[in-house]
């Protein structure tokens, strides 16, 4: 199956000889102009990859997605476990396969209302599916699995132990990278929290003018993050006059060659905006070159345990919160998972701060 996008950005799928597949493309038109809770381009894209794929798999054993059957989504579930990411290199995540399967199903609970099929290809009431004995995941049960269809194919999720590297690795991760943009757009997820796509998409207009008059070392500036959700992010003012001049020499110089307007902060060598996934290829790549395990997301990781370390030391009120909006954060519960990090983290910065002395004293 073949993935495309519209002017829009909204997604639609031609198989492999290229022909238009009606209910898989209504499907998408549900996801991506019906629905109100997927407004976002980037979530079209994510359920179009992710459903894309689903069909695929069908096309390659010779199944007619009408004819599934729940063991069907089961054997491509497990193959799905033994699979590395295309992006990172690393296994997928069991949350990443359980978002494809909740995409999986939320298709046939479609197809099912438009009487496409007449039952769904897995069981409601939480049947488990038999795998391997030696396999390392199970299914998540849950006494009211009605409420959540195929819940007998998901995988059982652990909450994962943030592993927050030293300052002093992200600082050699980022100075390691040889390009100045790779450079700036590390630099912003790491000293603001933004979220990689947020990078990628930061509108030039954005930008505050005249930077040489302001006096401040930080500056708000409001951005549209996750959900089309707007937030104010704080930006070191000495990070915006960096991201300024590679606007005024190395972006210029990208987009006069290519002879394209771009609205993006960030380019490519072609002066088109970049995606999240040549940044993920840029991290991996560097990661090799380094040896130092580093990908876009746990930059933002090492900003909330800084920043929430040092609210906590400033006794400012409610620390959390603050992180929490600044983060964007829908639910006070991500942001909690940080709280226990701080204390190592202050333990960091404390050690830092003395081998500071240190130096200073021996000069």
């Amino acid at each position: 199956m073949h993935v495309y996008f519209d002017d829009d950005e909204r997604p639609f799928i031609l198989d492999f000889e290229m022909r238009w597949q009606t209910e898989p493309n209504a499907f998408l038109v549900q996801v991506s102009l019906v629905r109100g809770k997927t407004r976002s381009p980037k979530t079209w894209r994510s359920y179009a990859y992710q459903f894309g794929d689903w069909l695929s798999f069908c096309e390659r054993i010779g199944l007619d997605w009408r004819h599934a059957t729940e063991m069907n989504i089961a054997t491509y579930r497990n193959i799905l476990t033994s699979e590395a990411s295309s992006q990172t290199g690393q296994p997928l995540k069991r949350s990443t396969i359980n978002h494809k399967l909740s995409v999986i199903c939320q298709f046939y609970r479609f197809a099912q209302k438009k009487n496409w099929i007449e039952v769904l290809p897995f069981d409601l009431e939480g049947t488990r599916i038999p795998f391997e004995s030696r396999s390392s995941f199970a299914p998540r049960m849950k006494t009211r699995s009605a409420a959540h269809a195929g819940n007998s194919l998901r995988l059982m999720e652990t909450k994962e132990e943030l592993d927050i590297p030293p300052r002093r690795d992200v600082r050699r991760f980022i100075k390691s990278f040889h390009c100045w943009r790779d450079r700036l757009m590390a630099e912003i997820m790491w000293l603001t929290g933004m979220r990689c796509a947020e990078v990628c998409s930061l509108p030039l207009h954005d930008l505050p003018e005249n930077l040489a008059a302001i006096e401040k070392e930080t500056m708000a500036i409001k951005i549209t993050g996750k959900g089309q959700k707007q937030r104010a992010v704080l930006f070191p003012v000495r990070l915006l006059r960096s991201v300024n001049r590679y606007v005024q020499m190395e972006r210029r110089q990208r987009i006069r060659t290519s002879g394209k307007s771009c609205l993006s902060v960030f380019v490519g060598r072609r002066g088109k905006s970049l995606q999240t996934s040549a940044v993920n290829g840029v991290f991996l790549t560097n990661c090799k070159r380094t040896g130092l395990k580093f990908w876009p997301h746990l930059l933002r990781h090492c900003y909330a345990v800084e920043r929430l370390a040092y609210l906590q030391d400033i006794g400012a009120p409610n620390p959390l919160k603050t992180v929490q909006m600044e983060l964007g954060h829908a639910q006070m519960a991500t942001t909690e998972r940080y709280l226990h990090l701080t204390e190592r983290m202050r333990s960091d910065l404390i050690d830092a701060h003395n081998s500071f002395v240190d130096r200073l004293l021996e000069a």
